[in-house]
């Protein structure tokens, strides 16, 4: 029996729920398909409807591994990323859960990398 394609109908409210997030633009990903950033940081990206690849903390990366709720990604798995595949709504709530790590992430990377430029911009103007 051949499942009829969802791909569009659960991408696209993601795509939508991604974007709401403060900051957050999308842009092409070098090597195919479409990265979500933060203020210039890459925390995820998409290759078609159905594949994410997600940038997670590496504390994050092993809990989630270990709780199959998602696949080791297969070249930077060692920079915290990880796959998931996203052909049902069971995927969309996962990769929600999965992609809210990696913003929170990337924006706490941001607000701290802001801070310590502000810190020594002061420091010079002493």
């Amino acid at each position: 029996m051949i499942r009829p394609d969802n791909s569009d109908r659960l991408y696209g409210p993601l795509r939508e729920w991604i974007l709401a997030f403060a900051g957050v633009t999308e842009a092409p990903h070098r090597f195919g398909g479409t990265e979500f950033r933060v203020k210039g940081v890459e925390f995820m990206h998409s290759h078609g409807p159905r594949f994410l690849d997600i940038r997670l903390s590496m504390e994050d990366q092993g809990r989630v591994l270990r709780e199959g709720k998602a696949l080791r990604h297969r070249f930077a798995s060692q920079a915290g990323w990880v796959s998931l595949r996203v052909l049902s709504e069971d995927d969309v709530g996962r990769a929600k859960e999965l992609i809210g790590l990696a913003y929170d992430r990337a924006t706490k990377a941001v607000e701290s990398h802001e801070r310590r430029r502000s810190d020594t911009f002061e420091k010079t103007q002493v």
